[in-house]
């Protein structure tokens, strides 16, 4: 059987969208902006009082590695190679490895 070839479309750029009901990220290509892939995850809201609205920083950090993995595996159907993915999150206690909360 052969081997399956990766498509190689250059430098891939990747966005998160972070809303205040849901996670996106959206990967395109960076030299014709095609949407490639993408992955919406929702967020739980609570309201503590009028007009207010909080979610829970550990559940976002986790809404944004899903969002990442799912996009990736994707493109990884679409045989689009993301092997150079690099990320940078920089909200968290270094000590306790968790996120900032309010």
């Amino acid at each position: 059987m052969a081997a399956t070839k990766k498509a190689v479309l250059g430098p891939l750029v990747g966005a998160v969208d972070q809303g205040t009901s849901s996670t996106r990220f959206l990967v395109f290509n960076s030299k014709t902006a095609e949407l490639l892939s993408h992955h919406q995850v929702e967020i739980k809201q609570e309201f503590p009082r009028e007009g207010w609205v909080e979610q829970d920083p550990k559940e976002i950090l986790n809404s944004v590695y899903e969002c990442v993995e799912k996009t990736c595996e994707k493109l990884g159907q679409l045989n689009i190679d993301i092997s150079n993915i690099k990320d940078n999150l920089a909200c968290y206690f270094r000590e306790k490895v968790e996120a900032l909360g309010p």
